[in-house]
């Protein structure tokens, strides 16, 4: 695979959906192919599976909840992320199979070792080139969160100890994987949070497209 594949992970309300755009626009601006997507989702058989877990999570046992989004993850492998990367794509994902191991696994109990041994079957050896994680004191975040009056869902309205929970997770799943997670404080504005970013995405991009941009 020649193209690049980047996740990012964190808790509700950290701000991944506005990094997203915002690495999107400035890798789009240097003139590299960018697709942006989502888990679960990305593809039509995915956003299905989406929208069922949106409804239901609340009302679904954690390992039947865990083996629908890892059959959402193995559609939207095989039909988009694998074929995008092969074509020198750079593939920016918001949540990827950490997500798993923290909403899944730590949060719901689901084994660490059943949802790896589904991560093993969907995906094999693949991992992401570079995972963000994305960091933010829970009172912060869940300050946010409030400030959404539509769309909110069964994880956007969690307490304050399950937001904790979140985010000790990610904080581990950052440790463990720490060949290619780089632990971002969210914290500040938009635009201060970008720049920690892209420090840790910079070794990714093309040699001549890093001069280019230092150049200007």
């Amino acid at each position: 695979m020649t193209g690049r594949f980047i996740t990012f992970e964190g808790g509700e309300g950290v701000g991944k959906t506005t990094q997203v755009s915002l690495l999107a626009d400035e890798l789009s601006a240097r003139g590299l192919s960018v697709k942006v997507t989502r888990e679960p989702g990305g593809e039509v058989v995915g956003e299905h599976i989406r929208s069922l877990l949106k409804s239901f999570s609340s009302h679904m046992d954690p390992l039947c909840e865990a083996l629908l989004v890892f059959g959402a993850r193995r559609d939207h492998f095989v039909k988009l992320i694998k074929p995008m990367l092969e074509n020198d794509v750079f593939v920016i994902c918001d949540r990827f199979y950490d997500s798993s191991l923290v909403y899944q696994g730590v949060l719901k109990n689901v084994s660490t070792e059943d949802i790896m041994l589904m991560k093993k079957m969907v995906l094999g050896d693949f991992e992401p080139d570079l995972t963000v994680v994305l960091d933010l004191d829970p009172e912060v975040s869940m300050g946010r969160l409030s400030t959404r009056s539509l769309n909110l869902d069964a994880y956007d309205c969690m307490q304050k100890g399950e937001h904790e929970v979140i985010r000790n997770g990610f904080r581990k799943t950052a440790e463990v994987f720490s060949f290619r997670s780089v632990l971002i404080d969210a914290s500040g504005s938009p635009a201060r949070v970008f720049s920690r970013i892209m420090g840790a995405v910079q070794p990714l991009l093309p040699p001549m497209t890093a001069r280019r941009a230092a150049a200007g």
